[in-house]
């Protein structure tokens, strides 16, 4: 198998320089470099590069990403990651033909969501072959291949799935109604956990959407079929997700509701191959598709062509309510005139039961109320502008006969010219640190930071980052990790070619 991946990788490659004349290349870089100077860390560094080349020759074209990780101690250097992914298509209507590292989604999420964000530093990905054709406004898609699950925490990249594992699904989406959405997929993974043959899981269903002049609709439904790791037995789960909008000038409105019961998969594992919508825009997740319900509602308005604003309310539970999220954001944005801008934004937030601090030996889930009103005016001089925000939470920690609440405030304010150079001043600090959260929150009370972008050119960007940063607990899409306290710089340089 690996002599026939490196037979058509250089094939390829071999042709495209023959006849370099139809051939185009572009690429990216982004390098970083980190220096820690806090105590706790003593100098240490941490270096990344992620490297994607593009190569076009006529129908085929060729993708290639080259990354490495490196952390300074020279114990750690076994958690090092270095990896070449390969992507080899061939795109001819109706076929598209993808061989190598690939991402994709069925409906939703539900069945399968391989995918990828930079940003939070996820990267979900299967290596496979997937194959498309689209006729008659349809699409239908099949794939097989072995998934691999990147996850950064803790100043760390780490690959949290077993590399063994084998997913297979098909998927159809048909367009042929008009202003109507209907598909279908099944999924089947393989796991080296399987007792036998027959204990592999698989994942169905369907989903239906239609709309109607301001009017949508959406509703997607999945069902597992699978084995209890270790011990065996049947397990079946299943799930469905709503959503309806309604938009007119000046008015948006949009509703969801969710009910996941044992979907989402591996069963008992901290990552997943299916991984389904949540309603909270904060990204909080509660079991991310294993014990989940859920609603969420959006109004966005525009009373006046000066004024805009958005109020949403949400929630995700288990269904025992034992354990959950609820959130109520309210935002207005206004333009008193061509250049100025001004963003009042509230947000309130109860995490109950969703993390857990270590009190007198034992595990303990806790109870945070969050309120975080923010202020942000940004004014634009013309050959620059300037932005200054400041930002305010209330926390209030409960766990077993313990209360506490603290503060953390921010201020921060920006100038620049755009498509040159940005300076950021930005300090914050926290009025108390409660004893018992120490662990949890540190015992810093300040964070002063500077950040300089600095656009070399219309293809070079390098930004220097001096400071500190609290860190805490960060969240998308249900997915959330610990950001450990940063204290030292930053470099990052990024180029487009």
């Amino acid at each position: 198998m690996m002599v026939v991946k490196r037979i058509l990788f250089f094939s390829v490659l071999t042709s495209c320089v023959l006849s370099a004349i139809d051939l185009r290349i572009n690429g990216a870089n982004t390098g970083g470099f980190w220096v820690f100077t806090d105590t706790a860390l003593q100098y240490k560094e941490h270096f990344e590069d992620k490297l994607k080349l593009n190569g076009t020759y006529g129908d085929l074209s060729l993708r290639t990403v080259f990354f490495t990780w490196f952390p300074s101690l020279p114990a750690s250097l076994v958690e090092s990651l270095t990896y070449v992914d390969y992507t080899i298509a061939y795109r001819k209507t109706p076929v598209n033909i993808q061989y190598g590292r690939f991402y994709t989604t069925f409906g939703r999420g539900l069945c399968l969501n391989q995918y990828l964000d930079e940003d939070f530093r996820v990267d979900n990905s299967l290596s496979g072959i997937k194959t498309e054709i689209e006729i008659y406004k349809s699409k239908f898609t099949m794939l097989i291949g072995k998934p691999r699950n990147i996850f950064f925490e803790e100043n760390k990249y780490k690959i949290k799935n077993d590399l063994t594992d084998q997913i297979g699904g098909v998927n159809l989406d048909v367009g042929l109604i008009p202003k109507t959405a209907l598909g279908g997929r099944y999924v089947r993974i393989n796991t080296r956990n399987d007792l036998d043959p027959s204990a592999f899981t698989e994942l169905y269903g369907g989903n239906l959407g239609a709309s109607l002049g301001p009017f949508e609709a959406y509703g997607e439904y999945a069902m597992q079929k699978g084995c209890y790791p270790v011990y065996g037995g049947r397990l079946s789960g299943k799930g469905y997700l709503t959503t309806a909008s309604f938009s007119i000038p000046r008015l948006g409105i949009v509703g969801q509701y969710m009910d996941f019961d044992s979907l989402g998969f591996p069963y008992g594992a901290t990552y997943r191959y299916n991984e389904p919508p949540n309603p909270i825009k904060a990204g909080i997740g509660v079991t991310r598709g294993v014990d989940e319900k859920g609603y969420g509602g959006t109004i966005t308005f525009t009373p006046i062509d000066i004024l805009s604003g958005e109020a949403s309310h949400n929630r995700l539970f288990t269904h025992d309510k034992n354990a959950g999220v609820y959130e109520t954001v309210g935002k207005l944005i206004g333009h008193p005139n061509d250049r100025m801008e001004i963003l009042a934004q509230t947000e309130y937030i109860i995490r109950d039961k969703i993390e857990a601090i270590v009190l007198s030996g034992q595990t303990v889930s806790y109870k945070k109320q969050e309120v975080k009103p923010m202020l942000e005016l940004t004014y634009d001089l013309g050959s620059f502008y300037v932005e200054a925000s400041f930002e305010m939470g209330r926390y209030t920690v409960e766990a077993l006969a313990l209360k506490s609440t603290y503060m953390d405030q921010d201020v921060s304010i920006a100038v620049g010219k755009p498509e040159f150079m940005v300076l950021t001043l930005k300090y914050g600090w926290r009025d108390r640190t409660p004893y018992w959260l120490i662990d949890k929150i540190t015992r810093e009370k300040s964070w002063p930071l500077v950040e300089l972008s600095w656009d070399i050119s219309n293809r070079h960007n390098l930004r220097i980052l001096a400071g500190a940063m609290r860190g805490g607990v960060i969240c998308t899409g249900g997915v959330c990790r610990f950001e450990v306290p940063f204290k030292g710089i930053r470099l990052t340089m990024t180029s487009l070619f």
